[in-house]
């Protein structure tokens, strides 16, 4: 095998192997939180958990017993790679 020929196959898969990378990053960040909220009222607590992606989890403790429930997130991978590039554009100009 040539050369070039051998390039061109290794470029193939450094292009492979960075979108698996990203993918990678992707599913980490979907799963950090971005906002906790709690609500109280004499009768009932509700959290809800924000996470990076926009996905909520609402959990209930009302009459001691616990509910929850989900909400998933509507972000498609590419806007999530899309959003993790402005919040490290935002952190690059504050610093």
């Amino acid at each position: 095998m040539s050369l070039p020929t051998m390039e061109m196959m290794m470029g193939q898969y450094s292009d492979l192997v960075e979108k698996q990378r990203t993918l990678l990053e992707v599913e980490k960040w979907r799963k950090g939180v971005k906002q906790i909220m709690m609500v109280a009222s004499p009768d009932k607590k509700l959290w809800t958990t924000t996470y990076n992606d926009d996905a909520q989890l609402f959990e209930k403790l009302q009459d001691d017993k616990w509910t929850s429930t989900t909400l998933a997130s509507r972000m498609s991978t590419q806007d999530c790679v899309d959003q993790m590039s402005r919040e490290e554009q935002d952190v690059k100009s504050r610093g």
